[in-house]
């Protein structure tokens, strides 16, 4: 009987080895679990914050854009608007410089500059000098001191941005067989509230 609990013992033994782990070495792989856990849960925090910047960058990039596109589209409007307006303001100017109605093309423009956004209204007659502006004391002074020299040569209307907040429309006032002088306002955009 002794062989027998003998070969209870060493079976035993083996069968303590395979199922137990040391605590030390139990400990040692909890830390390297617990450790590959942090790395991946960080790993996938670092991931996840860099593709939402991108897709932040990328929506700011697409957001300028549109607001790019459409101070371009809002410009655009206006001008041509401006241009729009040329026509039958330069008629009504050109039949009052006909009958040397001057006081009356000084009406227009005040009344014209009462309306938002226009800046000022400048008529010059066909040797440069202004007639009628606005701003009283541009009259009797050369058109250049208000305006480009282009714009007293210029044989079609134009509308030109100065800048962000200005643009300038010229425009010819032609008579029967020549030229009577040039209409230049000065207008005012508004700025998108985007």
């Amino acid at each position: 009987m002794s062989n027998f609990t003998e070969k209870k013992d060493d079976s035993s033994k083996s069968h303590q080895g395979l199922g137990n782990i040391p605590k030390d070495s139990a400990k040692k792989i909890m830390l390297i679990i617990i450790l590959v856990a942090v790395i991946l849960i960080a790993a996938i925090w670092i991931w996840k914050n860099s593709q939402i910047s991108n897709v932040r960058e990328e929506a700011a990039r697409e957001k300028q854009m549109i607001q790019n596109r459409a101070k371009t589209l809002i410009i655009n409007s206006h001008k041509e608007h401006l241009k729009l307006l040329a026509k039958p303001y330069v008629w009504a100017v050109r039949s009052e410089l006909m009958q040397g109605n001057i006081n009356q093309v000084n009406l227009y423009a005040n009344e014209m500059v009462k309306e938002k956004n226009f800046l000022s209204i400048v008529v010059a007659n066909n040797k440069g000098i202004i007639i009628s502006s606005t701003n009283k004391k541009n009259e009797g002074k050369e058109f250049t001191s208000a305006g480009k020299p282009e714009y007293l040569s210029a044989d079609t209307t134009v509308v030109e941005k100065i800048n962000d907040s200005l643009l300038i429309m010229s425009s010819p006032i032609m008579g029967f067989n020549n030229k009577l002088g040039t209409l230049m306002i000065n207008y005012k955009i508004q700025q998108p509230g985007f």
